[in-house]
């Protein structure tokens, strides 16, 4: 987006400016950067690194050429901005190049001329952006007019959060002792490079996504983790938390990353700088028993490679927006995985399998799609234990010294190994102190992270329904310590009292039937209640017809898919044809249909084959389409076109369709 320029400035001035503004909004807040925190960090070298080999102007002067320097210089920067404001925001503020210069006049900083703080700062600054003429002058304009940066860091913080993390979470934060340059040093002190070793301090710590926890207690937390060794981190950050003057600008940044961490582990590079895939077992329970195969976790960075390992080549495939590689090749036995271990390398990224392991965790994950390995375990969520002969014991001792009763292990589609039951642990203090004495060397103890339902009465005990539960037989609600204070947790809004305990009964309260949710310290739960049916004759309106309360009927032979109202869609396992139904009625094949339960979020249902598509409305919502992923996309230019007559919800239907086609940029679109 180019704006004209201020009058008395012509567009030549403004050349480098704009390069500066392109290069900048790309680095660093492009749609890459989605659902991570943004790290402003500028410095003499990561400049050589931007500018590479272009015949640009270096930032400092094609900013100060577009400043009005008989007066307040910042003006012609906030003119655009203000004018940015009022359009359409379709690009971060035009101010990126004077906010870098703030920044690196902050990495500059030296602390032996001048004291610390506002004057050593302001003299930087005047060095990044000094004007052909004059000498202190400028220095004091730059200071005394300097609340116009001040604004225009707001600018880009609500600029970032109304994007809702699609171009990256803000850290920019104000800082209680320095308001105006408290931001621009904030900025300077913590490299890209520093954020996957703060996420191993976070979770060395014990911390939890969304945690609020105050930043003078997290700085204290990481001076303590940081000594004596550096543990990865940048010499700056190090200058920083030994700096009296430096260290409490960290407090309002670290607060800023500890909320925009999402729980995921850092992605450190491994093998002289291949990025290391998680490869992780997945247990997946349908009709016809347990099924066990990989999940491998996508990373930024590598959309496709080839490893190498002793059993062949594994490929790794991935497009833009999945969060899972797609796995073929020679894809290496989870037996012989676990037992020997394994390495596999390609040319960006490697994979790693420990030998010798006897006792793995499992939880519930919807990306998964069924129970997968973690080293995480907290209160409050299902689990499932794996174990061979030799680690028993160890797990035994576990669910013991918690409360459990052992029962006969399971047994699972891994040679040499079986499973608990599905299990729950409710006393935090127990699980650390059992995990402690267990031996059990892979799996850690993690303070509960969100707020989780217990008890009540569940619809269906699927995994995937757990948030299903029947009117009048509401959930509990348990609350970790941090969210216990008095205003800090509401149920659709409203505060709710929190016993000391942490358990709040939610029965009893005159809740409606349909979704509610809890919130606390920014993070949410959501449950549904579903009311209680008296017997009917037929099928519920708007279900497929045949199709028993609370299920649909699908085709076997079609891609059938719940659609949300957000557009997002949930695929339906189906079960295949038997062999029988083959043997004795070849002639039905492929017209049977399979009753499948309805997911409590689903509007509609399609089922889409060769000759056919079809369209039934499950429950009446208005489309309210956020982003949509490219899996999405995909399966919405099936449907787009397609259109209902004659039925009463053929309106609805059409909303949903010009929603998807808002998504698709203007000429692109192609029936597939």
């Amino acid at each position: 987006m180019t704006i004209a320029p201020p009058p008395g400035k012509p567009n030549s001035y403004w050349a480098g400016f704009e390069w500066w503004q392109d290069r900048l909004a790309s680095a660093f807040f492009g749609e890459d950067h989605r659902d991570t925190p943004v790290l402003f960090f500028i410095d003499q070298t990561e400049l050589k690194t931007l500018q590479g080999g272009e015949a640009v102007e270096e930032l400092g002067t094609a900013v100060s050429s577009v400043l009005a320097w008989h007066e307040n210089p910042y003006t012609p920067v906030a003119d655009r901005c203000l004018r940015w404001r009022r359009g359409r925001q379709e690009g971060p503020p035009p101010c990126l190049p004077l906010l870098a210069a703030a920044v690196l006049a902050a990495a500059n900083m030296k602390r032996s001329e001048r004291g610390p703080g506002a004057p050593a700062y302001y003299a930087r600054l005047a060095e990044v952006l000094r004007p052909s003429w004059g000498g202190e002058q400028h220095r004091r304009r730059l200071e005394s007019h300097y609340s116009a940066v001040v604004d225009q860091w707001g600018y880009l913080d609500e600029w970032l959060r109304a994007q809702d993390g699609a171009r990256g979470l803000s850290t920019i934060r104000e800082n209680a002792t320095y308001r105006k340059i408290g931001y621009a040093q904030s900025q300077a002190l913590v490299r890209a490079s520093d954020h996957a070793v703060l996420i191993r301090f976070f979770q060395a710590s014990g911390l939890s996504p969304g945690q609020p926890v105050p930043g003078a207690r997290l700085l204290d937390k990481l001076k303590a983790w940081s000594f004596p060794g550096p543990k990865g981190l940048s010499p700056r950050l190090l200058d920083a938390l030994r700096s009296q003057s430096e260290s409490h600008l960290l407090e309002p940044l670290l607060a800023s990353l500890l909320e925009g961490w999402d729980g995921t582990t850092a992605q450190d590079r491994i093998d002289g700088g291949l990025f290391q895939v998680p490869l992780r077992v997945v247990l997946e329970d349908d009709f016809t028993g347990w099924e066990v195969r990989w999940h491998a976790e996508a990373v930024p960075g590598v959309d496709r490679d080839s490893l190498q390992h002793p059993g062949g080549t594994l490929e790794l495939a991935s497009d833009d927006g999945d969060r899972a590689y797609t796995l073929s090749g020679a894809i290496p036995g989870v037996a012989q995985a676990l037992r020997a271990g394994l390495t596999a390398r390609g040319s960006k990224s490697a994979v790693r399998i420990a030998s010798g392991r006897d006792v793995l965790a499992l939880r519930e994950d919807p990306v998964a799609g069924g129970w997968t390995e973690t080293d995480v375990l907290t209160v409050f969520e299902p689990y499932l234990f794996l174990f061979t002969p030799s680690g028993e014991s160890r797990v035994r001792s576990l669910l013991t010294d918690t409360g459990h009763r052992w029962h006969r292990p399971v047994t699972i589609p891994i040679a040499g190994w079986q499973a608990t039951r599905e299990l729950q642990f409710t006393d935090e203090t127990a699980l650390t102190e059992a995990l402690f004495r267990s031996g059990l060397q892979n799996i850690r103890h993690v303070p509960g992270r969100r707020l989780s339902l217990r008890n009540g009465l569940r619809v269906h005990q699927e995994w995937h329904h757990r948030s299903l539960f029947l009117h009048g037989g509401e959930p509990d609600a348990a609350v970790s310590q941090e969210f216990r204070e008095p205003g800090l947790v509401t149920l659709d809004g409203q505060q709710l009292a929190v016993p000391g305990d942490g358990l709040v009964v939610l029965r009893g309260r005159g809740l409606a039937p349909g979704r509610h949710v809890l919130a606390a310290g920014g993070t949410e739960s959501e449950f549904y209640l579903e009311p209680a049916a008296d017997p009917q004759a037929g099928p519920l309106p708007g279900s497929p017809c045949g199709a028993p309360a609370g299920t649909a009927a699908v085709p076997l032979g079609a891609d059938s898919r719940f659609l949300t109202a957000q557009g997002h869609f949930v695929s339906v396992r189906r079960p295949p044809e038997p062999a029988w139904w083959k043997e004795r009625a070849p002639a039905l094949c492929g017209g049977g249909t399979a009753s499948v339960p309805v997911p409590p979020e689903a509007v509609w249902l399609v089922s889409v084959d060769e000759t056919r598509t079809d369209v039934a409305l499950l429950r009446p919502q208005e489309p309210d389409f956020g982003t949509l992923s490219r899996a999405a996309k995909d399966f919405w230019s099936k449907i787009v076109l397609f259109s209902l007559a004659g039925v009463p919800h053929a309106a609805l239907w059409k909303r949903y369709r010009e929603a998807a086609l808002s998504q698709f940029p203007r000429g692109s679109f192609t029936r597939v």
